[in-house]
């Protein structure tokens, strides 16, 4: 498999990015405050996010308490499928900032974006396969699909890694996380590396599936943040936009930290999911409160979070060459952010 991205995979990138932005522009949910506190008119600000958990919940607790409003700003939701989609919508300038899982960090770390906040840790991936298969060499010459540049190609990587496998031993097939489930319902795929909400999906057709390998396998060397990503560049031109956004994502998430139930709840109706699903993906995700993730990032804690990942990167030809996570990620713009 090439371990880069060809032109027919930004292409299809593209496509993917532009048909989804068109789908959000016709029913994106978007917060009806005109005006900021204080009567002045509110910086409209375009928010792209993942339907699970993780990739919204912070979101569904904004609008639940007017943080948006607040901080002067006045959103609208763009869904996403994965977050290499989203980082490509970035250049379209149809969305503002977007929620990113570990796996699309290479992005940001080759130039693609900026990191304006980490949101949590997650230990949502898994590699599966069909019942039966009890290893990942069992998959030797078997179809496994795998959803391209995301935290589930990571943990793929990972995996091959530990046990001295190649991605030449497998008939590997990039897929769209949607397209995955279904094929492996279908049992016309052998393996596959995907994540929660997903995977839930996949056990009602395939309740008896086998889980291989989890972020947990791993964590004592590699740490899976997810985070919220802009352009480049984006924060030194709209530093107001910015730090807005930033004090309502921490803001949102002490409420996540201290009210996990009603967070919970919150998300569920914002998704329009059940609350057991909504329960079941927040037990993947380690929460840090705000001033924990500010000592984490003046620490230099997110760095070496960062650092890890792109030596994995590397390892995987996504990228050629480490970079200071300092370029990619203003961790002193994070801390100087107030909450609202």
């Amino acid at each position: 498999m090439n371990k880069t991205i060809s032109r027919r995979n930004i292409l299809q990138l593209s496509m993917g990015a532009a048909a989804v932005s068109l789908l959000a522009a016709c029913g994106a949910k978007t917060d009806d405050a005109g005006t900021a506190a204080g009567g002045k008119d509110a910086l409209d600000i375009n928010v792209g996010y993942i339907a699970d958990y993780n990739g919204a919940a912070l979101m569904a607790v904004a609008d639940q308490e007017g943080y948006w409003a607040k901080a002067g700003l006045k959103p609208k939701y763009l869904p996403f499928t994965n977050g290499p989609l989203a980082i490509q919508a970035l250049g379209t300038n149809n969305v503002d900032v977007v929620y990113i899982g570990s796996g699309a960090l290479w992005l940001p770390s080759s130039g693609k974006g900026e990191i304006w906040a980490v949101n949590s840790v997650s230990n949502a991936d898994r590699i599966i396969a069909q019942p039966g298969i009890k290893t990942l060499a069992d998959l030797k010459g078997k179809k496994v699909a795998v959803p391209t540049g995301t935290s589930g190609d990571q943990l793929f990587s990972l995996a091959l890694a530990k046990e001295g496998l190649s991605r030449e031993d497998f008939d590997v097939t990039a897929m769209e996380p949607p397209a995955v489930v279904a094929a492996f319902a279908a049992k016309q795929i052998d393996g596959a590396a995907l994540w929660y909400p997903l995977i839930d999906s996949a056990k009602k057709g395939q309740p008896d599936l086998v889980e291989l390998y989890s972020n947990e396998d791993f964590i004592d060397t590699l740490t899976f943040p997810s985070t919220f990503v802009a352009s480049p560049g984006r924060a030194a031109k709209d530093k107001e936009l910015a730090t807005g956004f930033i004090s309502v994502v921490k803001s949102a998430n002490d409420f996540r930290h201290s009210n996990q139930e009603d967070t919970i709840a919150l998300t569920a109706k914002f998704l329009k999911l059940k609350e057991e699903d909504m329960a079941a993906q927040a037990s993947v995700a380690k929460l840090f409160t705000s001033k924990e993730l500010e000592t984490l990032s003046t620490e230099g804690t997110v760095d070496t979070w960062l650092n890890g990942l792109q030596e994995q990167f590397k390892i995987d030809g996504k990228i050629t060459a480490i970079t200071d996570p300092k370029t990619f990620y203003n961790s002193e713009l994070f801390v100087s952010a107030p909450t609202v």
